[in-house]
């Protein structure tokens, strides 16, 4: 028993030893640039703070600088629907909060195009608008607003690793 186990943490230790590392695995700042400008109709509207912010907690550097990547960022679109009644005064409704970004890297090289970013959630609400029913849907919004701004960043460092790899790719060919 004990020579087995010897044997399998031998071969753990080679494989550690020799440097194997899983393919295409990086350091997650290597992901996002160290630089970045973001422009945004209104750049200081509460998403676009929250968006900063994220990129900042992340360890990106926001600058004003034309010579950094930059990040454009659309006003986001709020919608909603209402899916279908639950009760004889209850509705549930989708609330939607949608936005595009693009970025560009120097002397306006899109690095990525146009990408929407959508988050929704459904909530039951009641057909006779009280302030507390608009309190709780002016919540919902705000939270969701958080998700979007979550959303956005993720989504930018996966589009930002794969416009790197591809700039790579060209450069080498």
């Amino acid at each position: 028993m004990n020579r087995r186990i010897f044997l399998a943490l031998s071969g753990l230790g080679v494989l550690a030893g020799c440097g194997f590392q899983l393919r295409d695995r990086e350091d997650s700042m290597d992901q996002l640039p160290k630089t970045l400008r973001i422009e945004a109709t209104d750049p200081y509207s509460l998403i676009v703070q929250k968006i900063t912010r994220e990129f900042a907690h992340q360890g990106v550097q926001i600058v004003s600088a034309n010579s950094a990547l930059t990040l454009m960022l659309t006003p986001p679109k709020v919608s909603e629907r209402v899916l279908g009644p639950i009760s004889d005064n209850e509705d549930q409704t989708e609330l939607a909060l949608e936005m595009s970004y693009s970025l560009w890297g120097q002397n306006l090289v899109s690095l990525v195009t146009d990408t929407k970013v959508r988050v929704t959630l459904i909530y039951i609400g009641n057909s006779t608008a009280t302030s507390a029913e608009h309190q709780s849907v002016a919540q919902l919004r705000r939270s969701l607003e958080e998700d979007l701004a979550l959303k956005v960043a993720s989504s930018i460092r996966i589009s930002y690793r794969q416009a790197v790899k591809q700039t790579k790719r060209s450069k080498t060919n």
